[in-house]
Formats: C-alpha cells, structure tokens, sequence
C-alpha cells in the first residue's frame, strides 16, 4: 500500500517565516556559544584562588583543570557544579556508613550503657 500526502500552500511556513526561524535559530547558537565563553572565563579566573577558598566551595584546582580541559563547546560551569555536588553527595554517604557502622558495633553493649 503506498501513501501519499499532500500539502495545502497554507500548511507550508512561509518563506519569511522560515528565515526568521533559521535567524532565532542563529541568535541562539550565538548567545550561547557567548555564555559558554563566558563561564568559561569565570572557571579559568578561579585558578587564582588558593586551595582553602576553592575547598570551601567544595572545589580543588584538579578540578578546575579538568572542567577547563573540556571541549570548548561544553560549559565548563556545569562541568564544575557537578563535580562539587558528587564530592558533597560522596562526603554525606560516608558519613552515613560511619554511622551505620558505629551503630552495628554499638549493637548489643548498647543495652549495659550508664542511664543518666
């Protein structure tokens, strides 16, 4: 079975509509590519703060180093966002086994503790 479809002239974008698009299009591609440079300059100008400044915000140059080696294209504030967020994330799961754990060897001798 073959199908064909047809069009009406009026389904069609017209041919200014259709060179608006591809210039949105173009402002977007443009605007972005901006931002990513941007973010990117921010990330390289972090290099100058010294390693307890960039802990703070849970961050170590080795990181800043591997967001900068990125492709150009990709943000490399995202890059760092997550790397600070898999540390936190990463740093709360260990203390979380810590506990669990001091818990289990806590277990039966925790019924003999001193009540106050």
């Amino acid at each position: 079975m073959t199908t064909f479809e047809t069009f009406t002239p009026e389904a069609r974008p017209s041919r200014g509509r259709t060179i608006l698009m591809v210039g949105a299009n173009l402002l977007v591609a443009v605007v972005t590519r901006v931002r990513v440079w941007k973010n990117r300059r921010e990330v390289a100008r972090l290099l100058q703060w010294d390693a307890h400044m960039l802990g703070d915000i849970g961050l170590t140059q080795g990181d800043v180093y591997s967001a900068l080696a990125t492709r150009a294209d990709e943000d490399a504030s995202v890059q760092l966002s997550m790397r600070s967020l898999e540390r936190r994330y990463a740093s709360h799961a260990q203390a979380r086994d810590r506990l669990a754990h001091a818990a289990e060897l806590r277990g039966p001798a925790a019924r003999y503790e001193r009540k106050a």
